[in-house]
């Protein structure tokens, strides 16, 4: 197994400072914080040695808890937003633990990883279809179920500087249980502490047809035996060694397929926001909808910022890698000009650049 040694100076040092600042001010929607890492990131030199000493004698801040709604995953969430001396040094954290990670991680992996994500997920399951038989399952409460003791014990594992991984566990301890959604290093600490359930599926079991985004996992194959087998390993595997609890709603389920009679049969697979048919992938019909409300209330507005030029564009991405421009033609063209949303967010780019 590879270590991790001598962290420490690449983590306090200016360039991952500079970068931690660059990084956390891109995409806010608070008008604090948007304002403040506005400040540091056009005046960096003035806050390196502050944010040094921050990360050097770190401490977790007090936290007001936030609801918001994932419109992916159709849920209700309660989150921690840092504060932005804290979001920095959470960049810099993750910046410094990057390598290590991305050198474990599983390829098949698409939740919040740089250059994977929904639509790289998307192109790859299509490649795997059609598949006669569908697993299909998640964890229950992952956030809040991750044990702290077996993630410390898990990058202890791989990190071998007491002063950086005292920060570390620092950051982890900022709830008495589970890791805090809304802070930037829980979802690599999320995406890393199912790595090992990753290589077992896939390595040790064979069963090369395995995606994950963040817990939700789809498993594709030809048996459905042999699914079902998988499925009572997997839930073994983490109540005993990971402390988490498969969701009760777990399908095993044929995929689409043609009937004789020219109908379809079977069920479609809905994950990372789209669904999947065969022959056709087509858009969820709840990012479809707040897809089409956010276009008409911009058509409403006045001057559009580019938080929500940013916003639509995004939707946009998301028509365009499915089966579903006539519903882009009927829903969001006549409401929005992309080219001035995209001409908003350039602008907005070489401001902040």
């Amino acid at each position: 197994m590879k270590t991790y040694k001598n962290l420490w100076d690449d983590f306090i040092s200016e360039k991952n400072i500079r970068e931690a600042i660059h990084n956390a001010s891109l995409g806010k929607k608070s008008k604090f914080l948007k304002r403040r890492l506005k400040q540091m990131n056009e005046n960096p030199d003035k806050y390196i040695e502050k944010i040094r000493y921050i990360a050097s004698h770190y401490k977790n801040g007090v936290h007001t808890p936030v609801q918001i709604y994932d419109g992916i995953q159709r849920k209700k969430r309660i989150i921690i937003v840092p504060n932005p001396y804290e979001q920095v040094v959470h960049h810099m954290v993750v910046n410094t633990l990057k390598p290590m990670m991305m050198h474990s991680m599983y390829r098949h992996t698409y939740g919040s990883i740089p250059n994977r994500g929904g639509h790289a997920g998307k192109k790859q399951l299509c490649k795997w279809l059609p598949s006669k038989y569908v697993l299909k399952m998640d964890v229950k409460k992952y956030f809040d179920s991750v044990s702290q003791d077996v993630l410390i014990e898990k990058l202890e594992r791989k990190i071998k500087d007491e002063r950086f991984m005292e920060v570390v566990k620092t950051i982890i301890h900022a709830t008495e249980t589970g890791i805090p959604l809304g802070f930037y290093t829980s979802q690599w600490f999320a995406n890393f502490y199912l790595t090992d359930l990753d290589h077992m599926i896939t390595s040790e079991l064979g069963f090369g047809h395995y995606m994950r985004y963040m817990d939700d996992m789809v498993v594709l194959g030809n048996n459905k035996r042999k699914l079902h087998e998988l499925k009572n390993i997997i839930e073994e595997y983490l109540k005993n060694e990971l402390g988490l609890t498969l969701k009760e709603n777990w399908q095993i389920f044929r995929f689409d397929y043609p009937h004789k009679d020219g109908t379809n049969h079977g069920r479609c697979i809905d994950f990372m926001g789209f669904r999947f048919f065969r022959g056709k992938v087509i858009l969820r019909k709840s990012i479809m909808l707040k897809a089409s409300r956010k276009a008409r209330r911009i058509a409403k507005k006045d001057k559009v910022s580019w938080y929500d030029a940013s916003q639509m564009v995004s939707y946009c991405g998301w028509f365009k890698s499915c089966d579903t421009y006539g519903c882009f033609e009927a829903r969001i063209y006549p409401y929005v000009q992309i080219r001035n949303l995209r001409k908003k967010i350039s602008h907005h780019s070489r401001k902040v650049a």
